[in-house]
């Protein structure tokens, strides 16, 4: 055979036939939810020491505070909600593994974030769950997205539409963030949340008051958003700001409704 032959033939061959395969790179999307799922499964466990030390070690890993309650404690919320679909856990479970992540996000929220932006006329935002809602995962979240971007932001827990009303009713907000559970679809408190978005509407001080909805439901049909009356509402928390800005910009840009007739 010919030298020429064997270099451009033969050796091109052996070294495709005997080169070792390149492992598969999994897609960070991929890690990313191994890692949520993983944390959901220790956080209902009886120990809870490998949850924290999960959550330490993804902190350690993580680009920003903010960017660990986006890109993990926001997909192990739904990953519990999973774990109860699967009839893995109770929903007593789902709720305390959720009081576990918002113990470890106030933490580090105290010992690591900055202070807040400044702004010389900030928005004023309610945040506040679905009366009724036991999960207020999504408030504390989006408060801490909003109070880092600069926004006043004020929590409450009003068990009822009528305390919310009186809540609306006493100070002036430029918008409210509603939540149901970032870990249960919960379809059929559509209705109830209707009747509480138009009973703050009616209440509010503000004529122009923008409503933006927040909850797995609302990540997972695009249609949930009109059907409660909501102005916008969130696919994942990184669009909190965004939601509202968006919203707040359509209520001023159009007269206010007028529910006399209601």
């Amino acid at each position: 055979m010919h030298t020429e032959s064997i270099v451009s033939t033969v050796i091109p061959h052996l070294v495709v036939k005997h080169a070792a395969p390149r492992p598969a790179v999994r897609p960070i999307k991929d890690i990313a939810e191994t890692r949520a799922a993983e944390l959901a499964r220790l956080l209902i466990a009886p120990n809870l020491t490998d949850a924290f030390d999960l959550i330490d070690t993804s902190l350690a890993r993580a680009s920003s505070p903010l960017a660990l309650f986006t890109g993990l404690f926001e997909p192990t919320a739904r990953c519990l909600g999973n774990l109860w679909s699967e009839d893995i856990c109770s929903e007593f479970e789902v709720t305390i593994g959720l009081c576990h992540l918002q113990t470890a996000m106030r933490r580090i929220s105290f010992d690591m974030l900055s202070a807040s932006l400044s702004r010389s006329q900030p928005r004023t935002v309610l945040l506040v769950s679905q009366p009724g809602e036991p999960h207020s995962f999504y408030p504390a979240l989006h408060a801490e997205l909003l109070r880092q971007a600069g926004w006043n932001t004020v929590s409450e827990f009003p068990e009822t539409d009528q305390e919310l009303a009186e809540l609306i009713a006493t100070d002036r907000f430029d918008a409210v963030n509603i939540s149901l559970s970032p870990s249960l679809r919960r379809e059929h408190w559509l209705p109830r949340m209707a009747e509480t978005i138009r009973t703050l509407r009616q209440a509010s001080r503000n004529p122009s008051l923008a409503v933006v909805a927040s909850g797995r439901l609302f990540a997972e049909r695009a249609d949930a958003c009109a059907s409660v009356g909501a102005d916008a509402a969130t696919i994942s928390a990184v669009q909190i700001e965004r939601c509202l800005m968006r919203a707040l910009l359509e209520r001023t840009a159009r007269p206010a409704a007028n529910f006399a007739w209601i």
